[in-house]
């Protein structure tokens, strides 16, 4: 007798097979039988024809606030999504002083688009540390699965305070930070994460705390990993980080290496490869990096509110700190805005929807004649930024 036959399902195995319809059975917490399940059991399920596949694990979320008052990491579950791996990016809440919440919340509402009202009124900080973090969602339970790294933006900013955005950390702060990486991976946690990403800034265009990180600091880090004997090193690599640098990361710390993202541009067609090549060879060596790759196109919807495409831009500097009425004049100003167009204008910084502009539409504007147009990079229509 089985435990559990879930009957008359479509059924996808995830290894390419074509779907069928049919019964799965499960016998002490493993799937035994797919196809007709002949076996009594003592649960039966009737999937009415529903499709029945492998969980899907997403190993790049930012829940690690929402989770605080939504256990159900809506939308995921509704997706197909089991397993979800939070705090990417190093952009984590924990571990975070009473002094930092608000630091770090209007870092997430840059860096990653979130609303401080929602921030404000929904995270639970029953916390501080990240052990206490972890202590509280296994209170609160959730809906799928969830794996957490610690993040080098919030022990930065734990250990540094408002200084995590503006220097190098000093060698007892270094000290200090790894010995909060440590605590958290003994308290569960499935690595360390962090970006070295100039598009990832914080309140105030200023760089998150991680890229301020020098590379004794990443090495002192990721270092703590081999100590603690498991685990992996999460990055979202910038331009400037090479793959050779974090082959030897991998090399010191004997533990494997996530980069991402690595996405295709088709203003640079071959990068995407040349870095892939790098991990293969690196592998070869003996060494464990992983590309983390889209299996879908990336698109992406903004506003002039949170403009955060541009931020890796130059020329958009002098518009990230600004907010109201002084960010509304900085975008009229013509020469704020031709130094966009210059900067954008060149292939060898052309990073901006990969000069793909036959791709970007307006969806909402104030200005109804101007939705569902196509923004093309002439004069005409460039006025629209």
């Amino acid at each position: 007798m089985h435990d559990l036959v879930i009957r008359g399902a479509l059924l996808l195995d995830g290894l390419r097979s074509p779907a069928r319809q049919g019964d799965l059975a499960v016998q002490d917490g493993k799937i035994v039988e797919v196809g007709k399940a002949t076996s009594s059991s003592r649960q039966t399920i009737d999937a009415g024809g529903l499709a029945l596949m492998p969980g899907i694990i997403d190993s790049h979320t930012h829940y690690d606030a929402q989770i605080t008052w939504d256990p159900g990491l809506a939308p995921s579950p509704a997706l197909g999504v089991t397993t979800a791996v939070i705090g990417n990016c190093g952009f984590t809440i924990a571990p975070c002083r009473p002094a930092d919440r608000e630091r770090v919340m209007r870092n997430l509402t840059q860096v990653e688009g979130m609303s401080l009202e929602a921030l404000r009124a929904g995270i639970r900080w029953e916390f501080e540390s990240v052990p206490q973090y972890f202590d509280m969602l296994e209170r609160r339970g959730a809906a799928v699965n969830v794996a957490a790294f610690v993040g080098h933006s919030s022990v930065r900013t734990y250990v540094m305070g408002e200084a995590a955005t503006h220097r190098v950390a000093t060698d007892e702060e270094i000290v200090l930070m790894k010995r909060i990486v440590l605590e958290a991976m003994q308290a569960g946690a499935v690595g360390f994460s962090t970006s070295t990403s100039p598009a990832h800034n914080g309140e105030g265009g200023l760089p998150m705390p991680s890229r301020l990180a020098d590379e004794r600091e990443l090495r002192a880090l990721v270092g703590a990993l081999k100590d603690a004997g498991r685990g992996v090193f999460m990055l979202t690599k910038g331009g400037q980080t090479q793959i050779g640098f974090l082959e030897e990361l991998a090399a010191d710390s004997r533990r494997p290496v996530v980069i991402a993202a690595l996405l295709h541009s088709s203003t640079n067609p071959d990068a995407v490869f040349d870095d892939l090549q790098k991990i293969q060879d690196a592998n070869g060596r003996g060494r464990k990096l992983v590309g983390a790759v889209s299996c879908c196109p990336l698109a992406m919807e903004f506003t002039l509110h949170s403009p955060y495409v541009f931020e890796g831009l130059d020329a958009w500097k002098p518009a990230l700190p600004l907010k109201g009425d002084a960010f509304k004049t900085k975008l009229r100003e013509k020469s704020f805005r031709d130094g966009l167009r210059d900067e954008i204008s060149k292939p060898a910084h052309f990073r901006l929807f990969n000069g793909e502009w036959q791709r970007v539409h307006v969806i909402q504007s104030a200005r109804a004649e101007l939705e569902r147009r196509l923004i093309a990079l002439e004069s005409r229509a460039a006025s629209l930024l």
